[in-house]
Order: structure tokens, then sequence, then C-alpha cells
């Protein structure tokens, strides 16, 4: 199976740097391509054309409790914009996953992390609860994917 493990986010924005850390984790860990990515979210439809199953891990908006991981299966269903961070850019991850959905480009199997965040200033560091739940992520390794199908709600 072809694998890819993206993590989406800024790693100079505090929690944001969830994705990213996740991804410096795993990086020659897993038999995956694994990649660490912020900014443009439309070019993501590029980085996993012709995989076979898709993990996104990115921090999510406040909801109660930081650290919280969230496990969303895209391929059936959109990302709810309420897990997305706030961004300076109109399409985000949720736009990217959708209309990767419409034009037939989302693999068959995929899902998002997203790892309630707290704080998202410039410079600000990591939460403690955000780097034990992305070291935690990364722990799973090649069970990310593995167990990825069918996988539904948090």
């Amino acid at each position: 199976m072809t694998a890819l493990v993206i993590g989406f986010g800024n790693p100079h924005c505090g929690d944001d740097a969830a994705g990213p850390m996740v991804a410096r984790l795993l990086a020659g860990r897993v038999a995956a391509r694994v990649l660490e990515r912020h900014g443009d979210a439309l070019a993501l439809l590029e980085e996993w054309r012709g995989a076979e199953a898709l993990v996104l891990i990115d921090a999510a908006a406040p909801m109660g409790r930081p650290g919280r991981i969230h496990c969303l299966d895209v391929a059936a269903a959109d990302l709810p914009r309420d897990f997305a961070v706030g961004s300076t850019h109109a399409f985000g991850l949720p736009e990217a996953i959708a209309l990767s959905r419409r034009l037939g480009l989302l693999p068959g199997c995929a899902v998002v992390y997203a790892i309630e965040g707290a704080c998202f200033d410039p410079g600000a560091a990591v939460s403690p609860a955000v780097a034990e739940a992305a070291t935690a992520l990364a722990r799973r390794g090649e069970g990310l994917w593995r167990d990825a199908a069918g996988v539904q709600g948090s």
C-alpha cells in the first residue's frame, strides 16, 4: 500500500506546530512518505495524488481540551470547519479535502488526526498537552493508516 503522511501546520505558531511535529517524529520510522507542509493547502492535492492511504495531521481549534486527538474519516465526509484553526488563507485544509474528493483525487483511505490546540500565537512554544499528544500519535507509527479505514469520530 502506498501511504502518505502529511503533518500540516505552522511550526512557528505555538500549537499549530502539532502536525509538523508528528511528521518529524515519524520520518524515517515508517514505511510511508512523510511530509511537513504549511501554507498553501491547495498544493496538497498534488502531494497526495496517487497515494492509496492518506493521513493528515493538523492542529484543531480549541474545543475544550488541549491535546485531545480527533480522528476523522475524510474519505467519507468533509472535514468540519469548526476543527480548522483560523487562517489568513481563504482556502484551507477543509476546502482542499472537499475539492479533492469532488475531483476524484482523494485516496480511498483518508483520515485527519486533529490535535486540539490552545495557543496559536506567532513565536509561542507548543503547549505541553499538544506536545504529549503529538508524541503519542507518532508512537502509533504505521497504525495511523492501517486502522484508519472505517474510523469515525473522535
